[in-house]
């Protein structure tokens, strides 16, 4: 059977084989309506193919809805089905398809497309290591919370703007997973390979536990807190023995001082968040601001600098913004303005 020249470039690009003179030509083609017209039948039909296999194989997976308000375990659209799956390069090839056959693939004509294209391939779910090790990357965005069961059976509960990185499958003597952000983790139990959290400055070991860790970049403490269990802790900083953490206990890990320490605390209210409840204890307004930006998707801005001597102590479940906001300003003296996504607050 004779290939057409359309034909042969698509299956180019989908095993990722394309040089940039034929990605050049491809991209070059799908601006022209005769060329896109020959390309789109073909591109269809192989995202069809790709969406009856991950029918076939899906399995459901537990989330948290946008709201927090109840967690679930249910199959989720064939959209999502799709999107949860481009974690390979067959599979991210087919999302490329399903936007050249909306139309949309003049957007990858413009400027650099081989950097563009790249990018894409390489985006927020899934790349190829050189030893051919498939990694996935799950985001949970401002404003979002959602749930991802690893190949082990543990189960992560990820907070708004937060991204976790981790194998498709864990293979060799251990399991690793990068993180930024705020997750809470059930680890299954596995004592001939350890489950290990690679963190800015501070690395997690654990056989079998749940425990919550918070690592955002734009503030300057780590924390991990122990809910069931024994966690190990190890500080770049420090070369002696692991620090053992057990149920109730937090160590907070300064990035700027690499210097730590670890109180007693109600590991459960430390994490309520996965219920949709927001709990600060004296937390300084600076934190809570950070708190709460991340929460709702919004920006907040604080005009008189004197507010941020303020603390702020209570809890809120699944409170709406505005309702947020009255409880906020009122503890801390402060009136609010909501202009689209940005919050002012002043006096």
């Amino acid at each position: 059977m004779v290939r057409s020249r359309a034909e042969y470039l698509i299956n180019k690009l989908i095993s990722n084989t394309l040089s940039e003179k034929e990605l050049d030509e491809l991209l070059e083609g799908l601006g022209k309506d005769d060329v896109l017209n020959e390309y789109s039948p073909i591109l269809e039909r192989y995202f069809n193919e790709l969406i009856e296999e991950e029918n076939q194989t899906y399995k459901p997976e537990w989330r948290i809805n946008p709201d927090n308000k109840t967690t679930s375990a249910k199959p989720v659209s064939t959209a999502r089905q799709f999107q949860n799956f481009y974690a390979d390069y067959r599979r991210v090839a087919a999302f490329v398809a399903l936007l050249f056959c909306l139309g949309t693939a003049y957007y990858f004509i413009s400027g650099d497309r081989i950097n563009r294209l790249q990018t894409l391939l390489e985006s927020n779910r899934g790349s190829q290591s050189r030893a051919g090790l498939i990694t996935q990357e799950e985001i949970a965005p401002r404003g979002i919370r959602r749930s991802v069961q690893l190949s082990d059976g543990s189960l992560v509960k990820l907070n708004s703007d937060t991204k976790m990185s981790f194998p498709q499958t864990f293979n060799g003597s251990k399991r690793t997973v990068a993180l930024k952000g705020e997750a809470f983790f059930n680890v299954e139990r596995d004592e001939s390979k350890p489950f290990i959290i690679s963190l800015e400055g501070v690395t997690i070991k654990v056989l079998g536990t749940s425990f919550n860790v918070k690592n955002y970049t734009d503030e300057q403490e780590v924390e991990v807190t122990v809910r069931s269990g024994r966690v190990s802790v190890s500080l770049e900083s420090d070369s002696s023995a692991s620090i053992i953490l057990e149920k109730d206990q937090k160590l907070t890990f300064n990035k700027n001082t690499d210097t730590f320490h670890i109180t007693g605390v109600n590991a459960e209210q430390e994490s309520s968040w996965i219920n949709g409840s927001l709990q600060f204890n004296k937390t300084p307004l600076r934190n809570v601001e950070h708190t709460l930006e991340k929460w709702y998707n919004v920006d907040i801005i604080i005009q008189d600098e004197s507010l941020y001597k303020a603390s702020l102590t209570g809890s809120h479940l699944n409170e709406s913004l505005v309702s947020m906001l009255e409880s906020v300003t009122y503890a801390i003296g402060a009136q609010y303005k909501i202009q689209g996504r940005t919050i002012v607050i002043g006096n």
